[in-house]
């Protein structure tokens, strides 16, 4: 299968600045469209579906943005960098305005400019696939509630026609008396995972579900049959007999039933669409992780070179001032500092530059573990109260990876095992490397609050958390809160490299994350 190249247009009269930014962007495997006009750029864009526009301010027909204005006018979603040639505020101050994706000073170093038009048809094809799955909810919602409609008015046309059209029925339909199943159609069979009815009369409904939401059912039921409510819905996830697992919506209604107080339920398997749902945060999630990223890079650097400065000064200074054999005892002091100093700038403008970068490059786990490590000594509560054992295999392999992935899953692990250690009198993270003929293997255990079995199958589930909710107005300061997607993106982000998780814990006495990550030899 043949992959398509992004299509890039480029937009700027200096025929000489074309060739160069062409000959880059194809060695990045883009298809480079060039034009000096507007004029041009106009005809191309009817022709072409473009992934990014990099366009000049100053063009011979048209202000480079007012072009991008014009474009945005016509509901085109196409991120546009600006390039130009002078330092002019008020320009940068408008593109900032039209909310261009960047906006770059002549001069432009090629990794930059290369890196600048990645980030932006990431974005764009990331916006492109949300987009896709908005509209294939809206699709989806659309033909249920369609399909829904036809099928109740149809339902009312008569006894004999409900009884077919209920057993034909795309829907699960099902009566209850006392939580157990009296009738159900065939997609209530299929649905709840059934191979005949006879099996499934008199089963109890709650015998599907578990801990929290089973009582949530139950609940339901109970209320509707008291009269308390006249109808119920919820949306649960349901154990199936082959061991699968599906996400449910169900609605309840209180009916009389062969002369007996029952509930009428529908059903319809709704996995997909929370799925898609799931897919579609988790992308927002990516997208504001990248900008979020960018943002961080430049503003280290920024910080980076401003601090060095006085750093080499005072450095300098020091070490002059020893070289006349000033009689000062705390010069090797202030010398050694000013060298730590240097140090940990490096090292904060090294993690930078690596959380921007999407290659995959030879990871050393003992080094980023280490390094994380030391950046968490920012956190009080873990510098000061949580005791740290490292056992690092001195001979561990590297591996291809990408260095965010691999920070990103570190630094989730770590701050889950500080949150369950909160309250704990005993506070130890172990953090451990090894390798075997197949996997590089790492674990971080901890002696926090540990989980029992019910919450231990559900970790991983997209927006599933114990914690509180950060954005809830009662939550207390200082106590651990969180979003539920932090396991979620460790599961995913592994499963790219083929790695497998396994955790292992007791309640009120820790948990073990054991990660298996298979490499070449």
């Amino acid at each position: 299968m043949i992959k398509i190249k992004p299509k890039i247009l480029l937009i700027d009269d200096d025929l000489d600045i074309q060739e160069t930014i062409k000959a880059l962007l194809k060695n990045e495997n883009y298809e480079v469209y060039a034009c000096s006009t507007v004029k041009e750029a106009r005809l191309l864009l009817q022709k072409h579906r473009f992934a990014c526009l990099l366009i000049d301010i100053y063009l011979p027909d048209m202000d480079g943005l007012e072009f991008i204005q014009s474009i945005q006018s016509q509901k085109l979603k196409i991120p546009a960098v600006v390039i130009t040639g002078s330092s002019d505020i008020q320009k940068a101050q408008k593109a900032i305005r039209l909310g261009v994706f960047d906006y770059l000073v002549k001069p432009i170093k090629n990794r930059q400019l290369a890196q600048v038009i990645n980030n932006a048809v990431t974005q764009y094809f990331l916006q492109q696939e949300r987009r896709d799955l908005e509209k294939q909810k809206l699709l989806y919602q659309k033909h249920l509630e369609e399909l829904v409609a036809q099928k109740v008015e149809e339902l009312r046309e008569s006894e004999i026609k409900y009884k077919n059209l209920v057993e034909q029925s795309l829907i699960g339909v099902f009566v209850l008396q006392d939580g157990r199943f009296q009738y159900l159609n065939r997609k209530t069979l299929e649905i709840f995972g059934g191979d005949s009815s006879e099996q499934f009369y008199s089963k109890n409904i709650s015998d599907f579900f578990e801990g929290e939401k089973r009582s949530e059912l139950e609940a339901k039921l109970n209320q509707c049959l008291s009269g308390e409510r006249p109808y119920a819905q919820l949306t649960l996830p349901a154990f199936l007999p082959d061991g699968s697992q599906s996400i449910l919506r169900l609605w309840f209604a209180p009916i009389q039933y062969q002369k007996r107080p029952a509930i009428e339920g529908i059903v319809i398997d709704v996995t997909d669409q929370v799925k898609a749902q799931q897919r579609e945060q988790q992308l927002e999630l990516q997208l504001m992780n990248a900008h979020k990223m960018a943002a961080i890079g430049n503003l280290v650097a920024g910080i980076a070179h401003n601090l060095n400065n006085p750093i080499a000064i005072i450095q300098a200074n020091a070490e002059l001032l020893k070289l006349k054999k000033v009689d000062y005892p705390e010069l090797d002091k202030i010398i050694e500092q000013t060298r730590r100093m240097t140090s940990l700038v490096a090292t904060i403008v090294m993690k930078g530059k690596r959380e921007q970068s999407y290659d995959r490059v030879e990871i050393n786990l003992n080094e980023l573990i280490q390094q994380e490590l030391e950046f968490f000594e920012a956190n009080l509560f873990f510098k000061h109260k949580i005791e740290k054992r490292l056992e690092l295999n001195k001979d561990l392999p590297t591996f291809k990876g990408r260095y965010s992935d691999f920070s990103q899953i570190f630094d989730n692990l770590i701050d889950n095992a500080i949150d369950a250690m909160t309250n704990s009198e005993r506070r130890v993270l172990h953090v451990k490397t090894d390798y075997d003929q197949e996997n590089i293997i790492f674990e971080f255990s901890d002696t926090g609050c540990g989980m029992d079995e019910e919450v231990k199958k559900r970790i991983f589930e997209p927006f599933f958390t114990t914690k509180a909710n950060p954005h809830d107005e009662s939550h207390a300061a200082g106590v651990p809160s969180g979003s539920g997607l932090g396991l979620s993106m460790v599961k995913s982000m592994l499963a790219e490299y083929g790695a497998c998780i396994d955790v292992q814990s007791q309640k009120g006495k820790g948990t073990t994350f054991r990660i298996y990550i298979p490499y070449r030899k």
